[in-house]
């Protein structure tokens, strides 16, 4: 038996959920919970502005490290 949770995003339309599983998918009964989503991706752009808001490495910060891992390597 295949316990693998599948997950999925689907649309509501007229009260109906269209769910497509997996192929080899065999099970005959399944748990569904189903949960609304907001169409607000205010979590996600908050994660990507982290991310664009993060320092960068300078090139000379970069080959300072990249200096250490030779030096380290030596000891090798």
């Amino acid at each position: 038996m295949n316990l693998n949770p599948v997950k999925q995003y689907a649309d509501v339309v007229n009260g109906v959920i269209h769910i497509h599983v997996p192929e080899g998918f065999n099970a005959k009964r399944v748990e569904l919970t189903i949960v609304p989503l907001e169409d607000d991706t205010s979590s996600h752009s908050t994660f990507q502005q982290f991310l664009l808001d993060s320092p960068e490495m300078s090139d000379d910060e970069y080959a300072a490290i990249e200096e250490k891992i030779r030096h380290l390597r030596q000891w090798k």
